[in-house]
């Protein structure tokens, strides 16, 4: 296994924990959390990652890296990447020539685990505020463009920091509902972009078993003029010019039909790959607790998870259930220890009565 710079092991995505496994482990509890208003996913449970960890050694196709306009390093999580990956890092990013804010742009991973790096700009939280704008638009746009750059790049892994939290002020919680809501709504929207993708295929084929009904319709119809044309073509007859084109429904339906294809191909712009998993990484405690809190409002459980408070009702049952089994053997084995002593006892008075006969 390749060591990155640090000298410690990369860890794999594929190794964490996803909110299905964090649920399962009680790790994760919806009872204390954010009431959802939202249907349970258990596909988007199982592509989603919560977790504590330094995002330089994660093993996935992306990181997302919260930069600066400058994209050329800066503290935090920029300077922690830029260091790890490396001087060849600085170079690509000095050619990109910077990066607006909401937008995002992508590298090479270089040294790092990860293949490639998407550089993303967060909104500094009081500026937009104080001029009475709402950062979380800008935010928003942040995981976005992010993710689109992602698919349109290949990579199907993507981590995320805890964007904007440190020194642009944006809270922690405010923070994880825009990125919580933000990606559960992107991966909707890549489950209808499926559901549109086989239904337009579904409709080519469909529309191409009819080209060839039509087609061959208008074949036959041809066929029939001419020999109705044979027969009646006689000396003194009046001649039937045969068709030269097939019926006018043919000839509209192969036009629009190609007509559709090149527009559709010149308009959609498919992306290289899907998103398969999305990580949240936090660094702090405060963003961890944040998306804690956060994660079951937008990935609620698929199936009835216990409560902190009903897994305390159950341990005190569970530890009630023990004593009394407990008092129930003791009691046992009381009354048997009674019943071997009383059984001595009448064994010593029956050898006293027979000393006293003899």
């Amino acid at each position: 296994m390749a060591l990155h710079s640090y000298g410690k092991p990369p860890i794999p995505v594929d190794t964490l924990s996803t909110v299905t496994k964090l649920y399962a482990e009680g790790r994760l509890d919806a009872s204390i959390a954010t009431p959802s208003t939202l249907p349970p996913s258990a596909k988007f449970n199982d592509m989603v990652i919560l977790v504590q960890m330094d995002l330089t050694r994660l093993d996935c196709d992306a990181i997302v890296n919260a930069a600066n306009k400058s994209l050329l390093g800066g503290g935090g999580i920029d300077g922690a990447i830029h260091r790890v990956a490396g001087p060849r890092l600085y170079d690509e990013c000095l050619d990109l020539r910077g990066c607006e804010t909401g937008e995002a742009k992508i590298t090479k991973g270089y040294k790092l685990p990860a293949r490639h790096i998407i550089h993303t700009v967060g909104p500094v939280y009081w500026t937009h505020k104080d001029k009475g704008e709402d950062p979380g638009i800008l935010l928003k746009s942040c995981y976005t463009a992010s993710l689109d750059l992602a698919r349109q790049n290949g990579c199907e892994t993507v981590a995320f920091p805890c964007i904007s939290t440190g020194i642009y002020g944006y809270p922690s919680r405010h923070a994880a509902i825009v990125a919580c809501q933000t990606v559960r709504e992107y991966l909707e929207a890549q489950e209808r972009e499926d559901a549109d993708a086989k239904k337009e295929v579904k409709e080519e084929e469909e529309k191409k078993d009819g080209q060839v009904e039509e087609e061959e319709g208008g074949v036959k119809l041809v066929a029939e003029d001419n020999d109705k044309a044979g027969k009646e073509n006689k000396p003194g007859a009046t001649p039937v010019a045969a068709p030269s084109t097939p019926p006018a429904g043919v000839a509209d339906s192969k036009a629009k039909t190609s007509i559709k294809r090149e527009k559709t191909a010149e308009e959609k712009k498919p992306m290289l790959t899907k998103i398969k998993k999305v990580v949240f990484c936090t660094f702090l405690d405060k963003d961890l607790a944040a998306y804690d809190n956060v994660v079951p409002a937008y990935f609620p459980p698929v199936e009835g998870v216990e409560g902190s408070l009903d897994k305390l009702a159950a341990e005190v049952a569970q530890s009630q259930a023990a004593t009394d089994e407990d008092s129930k053997d003791a009691k046992t084995q009381a009354d048997a220890k009674d019943n071997v002593e009383a059984e001595d006892k009448g064994d010593v008075k029956t050898d006293d009565k027979t000393e006293d006969k003899n």
